[in-house]
Order: structure tokens, then C-alpha cells, then sequence
């Protein structure tokens, strides 16, 4: 034989192999798709890309290892303790308990998306995957229980203990999936509301009604303010969260407020509808990290009109409301815009829904800048305020929220990481420390404690808030254990 035909024959047996290994790959993934079916939740695949994109490729490989090793046998043993078929019986009830939360985590949001909003995979679909994971597994140990029933009772005892953990994830994730829908149908009807009233299509104003006076409630009972971060690449959605989180804020300063404390749902009803009309912004002027160009400034600039037209299509029997969404962005010195308006041209309302859009905006990111603290977003806006730009009288209402609200995540002097439970009463000292109650979820060197430790700081002399958590930090500390808090 020829060098030439030794060669060929090389190549074709070459070929040959590679083949046979695609092949076998390709079957190994489908048998072990199919192993998954039987006994894991069926989203968890998709949950798997959706928490962390990275994660796809290993799970590929994963899934080949798995089905080429040598197949464990699927069968039962002949006789079942009670004992091991109650157990079975709960883990398969966990398992479609978790099933019917699955479609809860079909965000919009793909996984390149939440890496960009929220710097890391979401904690409560990463807490999903792992419980779910863990079901999974602990399932797939009963076809390996021994026949002796001395023996499966043993396992039957470590099986109930990590049933019993499993069941604790899921008493979590059914309360952050609750807070989840009820946020995400919050933010969804706020959106739709400014869409449809862009596209000039009939509305019902009492949906809207009805989430201004449950902000209200929530405020009342002493809920945490929380700060949305909204979507710059969907305007509608992006406009929804800030006008959630402002009103949040408004809900909070206007009970104070001798005028509007009698109309705290009117209120809080223009600081919703304030910036509806930056659904007219195009998504890459929303996305710009450097500055806008004049022409850009002006189609931004140009939110207020189109809000006050949508909120008097709205409400046409509201005069004030309309005005109050045309004046937010004006200044009582006459720096602001559209108008350039100054001190008594502006309405009370005008200057309270400023004050209020200002800290709000500051404290949640944009892509041009991170979100600023608490402490720092409330001395910004009482620092426009002494300049003449704000209103000083509703700038020193937001004190009545502390430097650091109920709800912030907070870190300690000694290190330890908390969130603020409780604000103090009374007027603040602006050169003192912030003084609130401290619920401390974990020691000095970030390990959870097994129940929060509640700190009153104006009883501790010894410690202090050092800053507030970022809002990827934030996820982090209380995704998972917190997540209605989250």
C-alpha cells in the first residue's frame, strides 16, 4: 500500500471516529434531557440560563458526562417502608409545589439583561435553581435505598432533614414570588397605562386610583422604601419604575405637608403619572453614558409637555394634576426647564413633586451614573434646596425619612450588614449620625446569623451606620432570605 493510500485510509477512519462521537453526544444529551424530565421541574433548564448565561455550556457537558457514565437502575426496591413511602410522597409534593411557582421567573428580562441591570444573576432564581436542584437530587436517592428496612430507615432520616431545609426554601420563595407578582404588576400597570395613553387608546383611571391609594397604605403601615430601578432600553418601563419609587417617597413627605397631607392620594397620584411622558424617549438616549447633544436635551426636556397632555387626557377634571407633571423639572430660582418658571409661578404641588423626583432619581442608578446613597441623595437635595433651587419647607420634610429610610441595607461600623427596621422620631440633627432601629442580618465577617438582631442605635452609643448597600449588594443580603424585602 501506497504512503498516499495509508494516509487516506487514516483520514476516512479519522472521520469515521468523529462521527461516531458526535453521535454519541448528541444521544447522551437527549438521554439525559429525558433522565431530567422524569423527575426535575421543568423549567429548570431555562431557569438555569435565565440565573447566570455562563452557566449553559457547563450544563451541556454536565448533561453528556452524566448519561455516557454507566446508568443507575431506575427501579425501586421490592418493599418500601411506610416511613420511606411517606417521604417520597413529600418530596414529590415539594417538587410540583415547585412547579406551580416556576412560571413566576419567566421575566421578561433574559440573562444578559438582568448581568446588566442587576451586576449578577437574580437571588431568587438562583434560590430556585438550587432548591429545586436539591429536590431533584434527593428524589433520586430512593431507587438506591437498600432492601433491608433497619437500613432505610437511617436514610430516611437524612432524607427528612433535607426535605425539611427544602421546604424552608420554599416557604421563602412562595413569599418572594407573592411580592414579585404584586411589584411586577404594579410596574406592568403603570406602563401599560402610559402606553396606551402615548397611543391616545381608551383608558379606565381607576386602576391607577386604586395603586395610588395602596402606596398610601403601604406608607401608613410603615413598609420599606424601596427604590425600582427600571429598564432604560424599554422607555415605558424604565418611566413606570421611577414614577413608582417617587410616589413611594411622595406617599412618605406629603403626610406631613399642611396642603396635600388632607389629598395624599392626589398626591401621590401626580408623582405616578410624572415622568409618563418619557415613553415618547428613545430607548439609546435613555441608554447614553455621555452627555447629550442639544437636540438630544431637547426630546428629553420634551417629557413634560407630553406627560401633562397624557395626564389631562387622564383626568381632564384635573387641572392641578396636569400642571404638577408640566412643573416638576421647573426650579423656584428659574434654572429648570421646560419653561424656566420661578418661585410663586409654581404651584405647591410643583415644588413638593420636585423635591421629591430629585431624591428619588438620586438614589437609583442610571447608566451614566451609580445610584447614591441615602444620606448622600438627602444632603443633594437639601443643599438645592439652601440655593434656591428647591423648596426648603418640603426638602426638610424628607428628614421625617431619615438618612437611611426603613428598608435601606446598611452596613455597621463593626462591619456587620443590617437593614433599618424603624426611623427615629422627631427632627434630626444634620451634624449628628443617623440614629434608627437596626434589624443585623449578619456578623463583621458576612456570615448570616441565625435570627436577626434588632439594635436601637439611638440606645447604642458603640455603634453606627458606616453607609447604605448598594442595590446589587442589597440583592445579595436579602434575596434569598429577605426576598420580600429584596
Amino acid at each position: 500500500m501506497t504512503e498516499t493510500r495509508a494516509l487516506l485510509n487514516k483520514i476516512a477512519t479519522l472521520r469515521q471516529r468523529l462521527d461516531q462521537t458526535q453521535k454519541l453526544a448528541s444521544e447522551a444529551t437527549s438521554a439525559a434531557a429525558n433522565l431530567l424530565d422524569d423527575w426535575a421541574p421543568t423549567p429548570l433548564a431555562v431557569l438555569q440560563r435565565k440565573a447566570d448565561a455562563g452557566d449553559e455550556h457547563d450544563a451541556v457537558l454536565d448533561g453528556v458526562v452524566r448519561a455516557v457514565a454507566p446508568p443507575e437502575s431506575p427501579s425501586l426496591p421490592n418493599q418500601l417502608t411506610m416511613r420511606a413511602r411517606r417521604v417520597l410522597e413529600r418530596g414529590r409534593d415539594l417538587l410540583i409545589r415547585l412547579r406551580d411557582i416556576a412560571d413566576a421567573f419567566a421575566s421578561p428580562l433574559d440573562a444578559t439583561d438582568a448581568a446588566r441591570l442587576f451586576g449578577r444573576a437574580d437571588p431568587l432564581t438562583v434560590l430556585y435553581r438550587e432548591t429545586a436542584a436539591m429536590t431533584d437530587t434527593s428524589l433520586r436517592l430512593v431507587p438506591m435505598f437498600p432492601q433491608i428496612p433497619s437500613a432505610q430507615m437511617h436514610l430516611c432520616e437524612g432524607l427528612e432533614a433535607i426535605l425539611a431545609v427544602i421546604a424552608g426554601r420554599l416557604k421563602l420563595l412562595t413569599a418572594g414570588v407573592e411580592t414579585r407578582r404584586a411589584e411586577n404588576d404594579r410596574i406592568e400597570r403603570l406602563a401599560t397605562l402610559f402606553t396606551d395613553l402615548d397611543a391616545g387608546r381608551p383608558v379606565d383611571v381607576q386602576p391607577i386610583l386604586g395603586l395610588a391609594e395602596e402606596i398610601v397604605a403601604d406608607a401608613r403601615d410603615g413598609g420599606p422604601l424601596l427604590f425600582r430601578e427600571g429598564d432604560p432600553g424599554r422607555p415605558a418601563h424604565f418611566a413606570a419604575c421611577h414614577g413608582l419609587t417617587t410616589a413611594r417617597v411622595m406617599a412618605r413627605v406629603a403626610r406631613d405637608d399642611p396642603e396635600w397631607r388632607g389629598r395624599l392620594a392626589d398626591a401621590v397620584l401626580a408623582a405616578l403619572l410624572h415622568d409618563a411622558g418619557m415613553v415618547r424617549v428613545p430607548a439609546e438616549i435613555l441608554t447614553k453614558t455621555d452627555p447629550l447633544t442639544p437636540e438630544q436635551c431637547r426630546v428629553v426636556e420634551a417629557h413634560c409637555r407630553v406627560g401633562a397632555e397624557m395626564a389631562a387626557r387622564l383626568r381632564p377634571d384635573a387641572v392641578w394634576l396636569a400642571q404638577a407633571v408640566a412643573e416638576h423639572h421647573e426650579r423656584l430660582d428659574g434654572t429648570g426647564y421646560p419653561a424656566g418658571l420661578r418661585g410663586a409661578q409654581l404651584t405647591s404641588l410643583s415644588r413638593l413633586l420636585a423635591v421629591c423626583d430629585v431624591y428619588a432619581a438620586a438614589c437609583t442608578a442610571r447608566p451614566h451614573r451609580r445610584a447614591k446613597e441615602t444620606r448622600t441623595a438627602l444632603t443633594d437635595v437639601l443643599l438645592m434646596a439652601g440655593n434656591g433651587a428647591l423648596n426648603r419647607d418640603h426638602a426638610e420634610r424628607l428628614l421625617e425619612l431619615s438618612f437611611y429610610p426603613v428598608g435601606a441595607a446598611v452596613e455597621m461600623a463593626d462591619g456587620s450588614l443590617g437593614l433599618v427596621t424603624a426611623a427615629p422620631t422627631g427632627r434630626r440633627d444634620l451634624n449628628g449620625p443617623a440614629r434608627p432601629v437596626v434589624a443585623i442580618l449578619t456578623d463583621a465577617h458576612g456570615e448570616s446569623l441565625p435570627a436577626p438582631r434588632h439594635i436601637d442605635l439611638a440606645r447604642r452609643g458603640d455603634q453606627g451606620i458606616v453607609r447604605t448597600l448598594s442595590a446589587t449588594e442589597r440583592r445579595e443580603l436579602l434575596g434569598a432570605r429577605f426576598p420580600e424585602w429584596a
